[in-house]
């Protein structure tokens, strides 16, 4: 039974859905249907499903696709919470993952926005931001509501993520790309794909990919307070980030990373 042959494995609100959706148009290319399959999410999966189990339940998302093709899949949680990515590489060694990473800052305020315009946030963003590390404390070490729905600085930590990462995985199977790559250099940024997932070039063209209405939403205070205070929050932990990007040998000039 095939393996998957990679995965967009994150971050959250950074453009995962549009490469997913991109790839999908690529002949040689097959994405598990419905996107974010979710099943690394489960203990039970990460404990004690082997390869041919999970195989079994990943079929079901590609019916009547052909082996021949690349199969992937999408979800974006799989990069922020830990014991997925051992799971992964015990899952298929080989396996290929795609981060995209997006300005830490700007992701948290879109998967507020995001989660507010769901119904899963009633707090206001400093107050939401104030009691996230208590809401994730009470969640433990569980994946629970609160850490899908209320990490929104924590998932912004990708230098964490990214150790954890290569803790299990060569940097020749990991592909980092930036959130604005994909929108201002689309053919660019599809080539590095295809080259990394060893395709072939193929034409595919540029569009807006969910763009939900919750991206158009504005917050009092944010750009005088709680932007600033993010950007201080995250800064030690991009300095981080860039020394991990510069010893993978990615070009990283990207606006938030440029002063650290």
């Amino acid at each position: 039974m095939k393996s998957l042959d990679f995965m967009i494995i994150g971050a959250q609100k950074a453009g995962t859905t549009a490469l997913s959706h991109f790839l999908a148009q690529h002949p040689a290319v097959a994405m598990a249907q419905g996107k974010e399959v979710h099943l690394f999410n489960t203990q039970e999966v990460v404990e004690s499903w082997d390869s041919e189990k999970i195989n079994h339940f990943y079929s079901s998302f590609f019916q009547g696709v052909s082996t021949d093709l690349v199969w992937g899949e999408a979800t974006p949680i799989y990069l922020y919470w830990p014991p997925i990515i051992p799971a992964l590489k015990k899952y298929k060694a080989s396996l290929k993952v795609i981060v995209i990473l997006r300005d830490p800052v700007e992701r948290a305020i879109s998967q507020y926005q995001m989660e507010s315009v769901r119904k899963k946030e009633w707090l206001p963003l400093w107050l939401a931001l104030l009691f996230e590390p208590l809401r994730l404390a009470l969640a433990g070490r569980e994946l629970m509501h609160a850490h899908k729905c209320y990490s929104y600085v924590a998932r912004g930590f990708y230098a964490q993520q990214l150790e954890r990462l290569r803790e299990h995985f060569g940097d020749d199977q990991i592909l980092i790309i930036e959130n604005n790559e994909l929108r201002q250099s689309h053919t660019k940024t599809l080539q590095r794909v295809y080259k990394f997932l060893s395709l072939e070039a193929h034409e595919i063209a540029p569009e807006l990919v969910f763009e939900g209405e919750y991206a158009q939403r504005n917050h009092w205070g944010m750009n005088f307070l709680i932007v600033p205070l993010l950007r201080w929050r995250f800064r030690k932990a991009n300095r981080k980030l860039k020394k991990i990007l510069t010893d993978m040998g990615v070009s990283c000039n990207w606006h938030w990373l440029a002063a650290e």
